[in-house]
């Protein structure tokens, strides 16, 4: 399976005081999660299900995105996953193999922070620790939608958000 990622936060520049009159530890709430949008394209219907692979190769890219709702602090966190079910994996002899399908799907879900929380720590919540919980039901409803689509489900492992935040951030230095 091949992954690429990208990440953007949007809302204010400042630390956040979120705090109660009490000083707590800083956290993640979780509220609402929800499917934006879905879309998936059968290519070359209905020839492309003759002779199917029984594994198809997943190509696929990871988005995540999170943006400040008012004043407040609340977050919506929007997790896009891109993906394309090959016939084969590319090769150098076979670089670009025969495109089944393709499927785009956008989960989202509203965070709210608690606690006094740094600006530099604002990011990591947003765009590591809130995609954790909105990629299983994402998952769940991309494989199920290729699976109605006619195809093999795939077997897509989970992400290591904090490993692709770390190398975007290297590659923005």
């Amino acid at each position: 399976m091949d992954q690429t990622y990208t990440d953007t936060v949007t809302g204010g520049s400042e630390g956040l005081d979120v705090s109660d009159s009490q000083p707590s530890s800083s956290s993640l709430i979780v509220g609402s999660q929800y499917l934006r949008a879905m879309s998936i394209d059968v290519q070359n219907t209905p020839d492309v299900y003759r002779d199917l692979p029984t594994q198809p190769h997943i190509g696929m890219t990871v988005d995540v995105t999170g943006r400040q709702l008012g004043d407040q602090p609340t977050f919506e966190v929007s997790l896009v996953i891109r993906a394309q079910g090959l016939e084969s994996a590319p090769t150098q002899e076979a670089p670009n193999p025969k495109v089944l399908y393709e499927i785009s799907l956008a989960y989202a879900g509203l965070f709210g922070l608690t606690g006094r929380i740094p600006q530099e720590a604002v990011e990591p919540l947003l765009l590591v620790e809130a995609p954790r919980f909105l990629f299983p039901p994402a998952r769940s409803a991309m494989l199920n939608t290729v699976r109605e689509a006619g195809f093999p489900s795939p077997n897509i492992q989970p992400i290591d958000f904090h490993a692709l935040w770390q190398s975007r951030r290297a590659q923005q230095r």
